[in-house]
């Protein structure tokens, strides 16, 4: 669906612009992201409607969950950074979840990756609120060209996958926005502090 995927990639744009600077509502928009693509991919068998609704639900309960939890900040990216690196990996791997079966591993490898690196969020300090804005940003960008555009990156017309197949230009597309998208938000913190503190 067209609009999906202009959604995803507003929502990715979103996300690398104002990632740092924005952070309460960047995790809100990032946790958005895995949950609308996760659960339109795990309900791609249902109707359209049914679908969109469930997707825009469990979008929008991560989007809360993550907004609300503000004191719990550097763990909430530390858990957006987890699932969303699991997900690129697992688009990586040349080997093949569909089914039943494989949807259960790549929901429980996912939390778990969530649950890995938010339980380490709080170490790695500020990086982790600006890695995990820029990979979700980058990720959010390139899925929702591939629902725009699925031809060109050698998907199905009906692409509904939470995964991003990294064909040649899907690959090259998620490498420069994520070049360009990573120095973006400590850019923005530093001149922030910089002509704050004069």
């Amino acid at each position: 669906m067209f609009w999906m995927g202009i959604l995803l990639a507003a929502c990715g744009v979103f996300l690398l612009v104002y990632g740092g600077l924005l952070f309460r509502f960047s995790l809100a928009v990032g946790l958005f992201v895995v949950g609308f693509s996760l659960a339109s991919w795990l309900f791609a068998s249902q109707t359209d409607l049914i679908r969109i609704l469930i997707s825009l639900v469990a979008g929008g309960a991560l989007a809360i969950v993550g907004y609300a939890l503000v004191r719990m900040v550097l763990h909430i990216a530390g858990a957006l950074l987890g699932a969303v690196a699991v997900l690129l990996i697992l688009s990586l791997l040349p080997i093949s979840l569909d089914g039943t079966m494989g949807s259960i591993v790549s929901i429980v490898l996912i939390l778990a990756g969530a649950g890995v690196v938010g339980f380490f969020g709080n170490r790695l300090g500020d990086w982790v609120i600006i890695l995990s804005t820029t990979l979700a940003g980058a990720y959010a960008v390139v899925l929702g060209l591939t629902r725009m555009f699925p031809t060109a990156v050698g998907a199905a017309a009906d692409y509904a996958s939470a995964y991003v197949p990294f064909t040649g230009p899907a690959l090259a597309v998620f490498v420069i926005v994520f070049a360009t998208g990573a120095p973006a938000p400590h850019r923005i913190r530093s001149l922030r502090g910089h002509y704050v503190n004069r």
